[in-house]
């Protein structure tokens, strides 16, 4: 195999990408001028505008959080893409943000203001590292082991070191856990849809 074989980089398509691309192109428009305009912001949500209550998800507080956050995603689309539809990572998107998001309004009632994709991201790879346990069990395992520990530390102790002098402010760990919790939720009831499909398959070939 020569060097000029090893340095040829492959791109292999799936559906996904679209998903990331246009997550990635949104998020840098709004960033260019509107942040303050679509990011959580609980008085105005309270008069009314409760898409704020998605739209802070992809609003950043610095262009380094933006940057950050954004390498993260380009992770999810080149590791865990091809695991999944884009039916189910948009439901993953989705559902991590719905629990974020209702823990913000009902639990963390002192927050005022909410910005960044990180929680919804930890739903991103928590739900990835577990599907990949079914293709590649040592990486999945390792991978699921570390966004655990990663909480487990969150949970107990703040933020990592040196992550809000990255991202130019507070981090809310808080986000972390709860996007976390709505990936790992997909898999689990994707995982006893499938489990009820095994066994009914098994039955009608007995």
């Amino acid at each position: 195999m020569t060097t000029s074989t090893l340095l040829k980089f492959h791109y292999k398509y799936h559906p996904s990408h679209v998903l990331w691309l246009s997550l990635f192109i949104v998020s840098l428009i709004l960033q260019i001028n509107w942040v303050d305009n679509w990011r959580f912001d609980r008085t105005l949500i309270e008069q009314g505008q409760v898409w704020l209550l998605f739209s802070g998800h992809i609003v950043h507080l610095s262009w380094s959080h933006w940057a950050l956050n954004m390498a993260s995603l380009a992770i999810v689309a080149t590791f865990f893409s091809k695991h999944a539809s884009v039916k189910q990572w948009l439901l993953v998107i989705l559902f991590s943000a719905c629990m974020i998001s209702a823990g913000l309004w009902w639990w963390l009632t002192d927050i005022r203001y909410y910005v960044g994709l990180s929680g919804v991201l930890h739903g991103l790879f928590l739900y990835g590292a577990l599907r990949e346990i079914r293709f590649y069990p040592i990486s999945g395992y390792v991978l699921t082991t570390v966004l655990i520990a990663k909480l487990s530390w969150e949970f107990q102790y703040g933020a990592l070191p040196g992550s809000e002098e990255l991202a130019g402010g507070r981090v809310l760990t808080e986000a972390h856990l709860l996007g976390a919790i709505g990936g790992i939720s997909v898999w689990l009831v994707e995982s006893l849809i499938n489990g009820r499909k095994y066994v009914f398959r098994k039955k009608a070939g007995s």
